[in-house]
């Protein structure tokens, strides 16, 4: 199992104020996801979750399904992420600079 990826933490956080109480999680949970990158330059993120031996199997999964396939992605590999970064990225053919790329970037 490579350094970086180790048990995720939950962090706790404070809302900004009084009001703000009850409307934010009290948990901010990291974890790892799926990052499939395409030949055109778009790239999916997918399959959260805050367990590295799951997010193992599932990349070892993907990567097996997509070996054989006539169309093939650039690369397959597992990012740590925050599970907000999931579950607000777009579905296909997104292009943002600004999505976890880097198997060594996460949570500090």
């Amino acid at each position: 199992m490579p350094p970086w990826l180790t048990p995720t933490r939950t962090r706790p956080t404070a809302p900004a104020s009084a009001d703000d109480a009850g409307t934010e999680p009290q948990v901010h949970l990291w974890g790892y996801a799926l990052r499939r990158e395409w030949p055109d330059g778009t790239h999916d993120l997918f399959g959260f979750t805050p367990r590295a031996d799951v997010a193992l199997r599932r990349l070892d999964r993907d990567r097996s399904y997509w070996r054989t396939g006539p169309v093939r992605p650039t690369a397959v590999y597992l990012v740590p992420v925050h599970a907000a970064d999931v579950t607000t990225h777009p579905v296909r053919d997104c292009r943002r600079p600004s999505c976890p790329d880097a198997p060594q970037r996460g949570q500090r």
